[in-house]
């Protein structure tokens, strides 16, 4: 592992300018901060998927950061990086020819079948909208998440006002306010990653938490019926309790991903009965539990088992080499 040393020093460097500690740059490309520390220490490498994020976060270019180490595998990651841009350049040109090809068909089938242009509207919106998350992002040089999102929420809309031009109906305002609704969180993620920076993982998470029953009330309010306040919100609040189990789990266990792997599905064969219970509770006439939910749970508590044997094994493991 010697010759790697100029490349760890290079990135916890980097690190330090930018004024970041490991795990605010964990946070902030959505890994471990233990693979951090494995980076800076010379045991592994970044996935060359990480990439472009880590030098956005580092404020590097590319080319800085492959030639900040000179061995072998730093070498073999730029091919491997080379790739990948060559995969997803082909990807969108097949996207883009999808698209051109789409469009004209469909106008002249609606045209010619139906002698209007009715649904024609919906799929060229749709179109729209998968062109903003596949082709539009590498367009965009500047402010790209927020260019697309704001592109993205525009057509999501135009889909709406499509569909509703053609199946007609007294739906559009709820359906504005449910997807407006929506759209607040994830123009929410977007602000807290923006100008704020840090901790942004658990506080996207405190987000949804409290965004999922204003949401519910939304629905309630344009859909009725009296299930809001004695089964929605109840469902719901399970729901976020269980979010942070994972998200904790996930976050905060100083154990490798084979244990968290097996936490997790311990903490999803728990979820499982859970919601059950709670919906027998709520709703009268929810029948009980089925053969298939205790195959479901054995299951997932055989899976969880299995997974947190190996992963107790190469946790062993792991401190015998340390």
């Amino acid at each position: 592992m010697e010759d790697k040393k100029p490349f760890g020093d290079y990135i916890r460097k980097k690190r330090l300018e930018a004024g970041l500690t490991q795990k605010e740059l964990a946070g902030r490309l959505f890994v471990t901060e233990s693979s951090v520390s494995k980076w800076e220490r010379n045991l592994s490498c970044p996935d060359v998927s990480l990439v472009t994020s880590i030098c956005r976060e580092l404020r590097i270019s590319e080319h800085e950061f492959f030639t900040a180490c000179d061995d072998h595998q730093a070498h073999a990651q730029e091919r491997a990086a080379a790739r990948w841009r060559r995969a997803a350049s082909i990807l969108r040109w097949c996207c883009l020819a999808g698209y051109a090809a789409a469009i004209p068909v469909c106008f002249v089938c609606d045209w010619v079948l139906f002698h209007s242009l009715d649904w024609f509207w919906v799929v060229l919106a749709g179109i729209a909208l998968s062109f903003c998350f596949t082709n539009l992002p590498f367009l965009v040089r500047r402010e790209r998440t927020a260019v697309c999102l704001g592109a993205a929420s525009a057509c999501l809309l135009l889909l709406l006002l499509a569909c509703w031009r053609y199946v007609g109906g007294h739906w559009l305002l709820g359906g504005l306010a449910i997807t407006a609704a929506g759209l607040v969180l994830l123009w929410g993620w977007w602000a807290i990653w923006r100008f704020y920076g840090k901790h942004v993982p658990p506080l996207c998470v405190a987000l949804t938490s409290v965004w999922v029953f204003p949401l519910l009330a939304v629905v309630h309010a344009f859909a009725g019926g009296g299930w809001l306040v004695g089964v929605g919100w109840p469902l719901a609040a399970l729901g976020v309790a269980f979010l942070w189990a994972y998200f904790l789990c996930l976050r905060c266990l100083p154990v490798g991903p084979w244990l968290k792997a097996g936490a997790c599905a311990l903490i999803t064969a728990f979820a499982s009965p859970a919601f059950g219970w709670l919906c027998k509770h709520l709703i009268p006439d929810v029948p009980g539990p089925w053969i298939l939910d205790y195959i479901t749970l054995a299951v997932l508590l055989t899976l969880a088992l299995v997974l947190l044997a190996v992963g107790t094994g190469k946790e062993m493991e792991r401190r015998r080499e340390g």
